[in-house]
This record gives structure tokens, sequence and C-alpha cells, in this order.
């Protein structure tokens, strides 16, 4: 699967934050499943998408790379998920 390179580096950025919340928690198995399902879904809706689209608004709201950037930022708030629990950061990446 084709991704651009600006979609595999949000990707990757994605990935690091889902890396460092696994290993901050010693998360399981199950934990690293529902992460790399999120990280898998966004591979797979980016496949074959070029840079102009990543970065356009789709119907009025949030574009590809905006909704990556939030979830590699929102995913390194090692507090939220104390608080709220690592679910809580794998249902939002579901969102």
């Amino acid at each position: 699967m084709y991704l651009s390179p600006e979609a595999q580096r949000l990707l990757d950025e994605v990935r690091r934050s889902h890396e460092q919340l696994l290993k901050h928690f010693d998360a399981g198995e199950s934990h690293r499943r529902g992460f790399r399902a999120v990280y898998e879904a966004f591979e797979s809706a980016l496949g074959e998408v070029d840079d102009a689209h990543l970065i356009a608004p789709i119907d009025g709201g949030w574009s590809p790379a905006e909704v990556l950037v939030h979830l590699a930022e929102h995913d390194q708030k090692i507090e939220e998920a104390s608080r709220r629990g690592i679910e809580h950061m794998i249902e939002h990446g579901l969102e």
C-alpha cells in the first residue's frame, strides 16, 4: 500500500505516542492490539491519499492530517491516560 511521505510521517508520530503509552503503563497484549487497530485503521484510510487530500478538510471539518496531529498530541498525555485509563486513548483513536 502506498502512503505519501507526509502521511507516513504523521502515522509514525501516532505510533510513537502509542509506544510511549504502552511502555509507560506496561500495557498488555489487549492494549497493544487496540492501538494496532487504531494505527491500521488510519493506515488503511490513508492508502493512496496524496498530500493535497491529506491536508484538505473533510465536509468542512478537520483534514486527515489535522486528525493525525491531534491524535498524536492527545496520546502523549500521560496524566490524562492515568486519570481516564489507557482504554480511553484507544477509544479516542477509534472514534
